[in-house]
């Protein structure tokens, strides 16, 4: 019997790490203290799972460890330790803020700036984007905005406008020559 108290024991033991790893938050490879994911839950009004994450804090973008951004938050946070340049686990040779993208996140910034260049871009949290040490190249907010207005029914200018409605699946455009409209199996033309 007295034999068995220190196995039991050891038992106890894992189990209690066991069950304290599962319910860590972890961030760029340090656990955070509960005081201050109680501290981001109540800010975000949000409750966070626990897990493995990475955070840029230059820009806000968040994700978990292995995968692309997931979203945003404040910038500038003193979260975990140092983010890896493979957190993402992206193999892409496009790095934000010393992160390499995986290819899933690159089409997603693609379809925002159209193609990418390999190589090492900064981000900040306005934003503004450029190669790393060098000038701002443009603003991802201003950008998506702009798609964002094109995409939802605005005049292009030089007189070409469109519509598409994303719930109804329906769409037109026009221009000085005709116009058009469309639905999933059917469509008219003036052209």
């Amino acid at each position: 019997m007295k034999a068995l108290i220190p196995f039991i024991f050891c038992l106890a033991l894992g189990a209690a790490s066991t069950i304290q790893a599962q319910q860590t938050v972890v961030v760029n490879g340090q656990a955070l203290a509960p005081q201050t994911v109680q501290q981001l839950e109540a800010y975000y009004q949000v409750k966070i799972q626990p897990g493995r994450y990475w955070y840029d804090p230059y820009c806000g973008l968040w994700g978990m460890e292995g995968g692309p951004a997931r979203g945003g938050m404040m910038a500038g946070l003193a979260l975990g330790g140092q983010m890896r340049a493979n957190v993402s686990r992206g193999q892409t040779h496009i790095f934000i803020n010393g992160r390499q993208i995986p290819q899933s996140e690159r089409v997603q910034w693609e379809q925002l700036t159209g193609p990418i260049t390999p190589g090492r871009y900064w981000l900040d949290a306005y934003g503004n984007v450029g190669l790393e040490g060098g000038p701002s190249l443009g603003n991802l907010t201003v950008l998506a905005q702009q798609v964002q207005r094109n995409a939802f029914g605005y005049n292009q200018g030089k007189g070409n406008t469109f519509y598409r409605n994303f719930y109804t699946g329906t769409g037109s455009g026009s221009s000085s020559e005709g116009f058009y409209i469309m639905g999933e199996d059917w469509s008219y033309s003036s052209f």
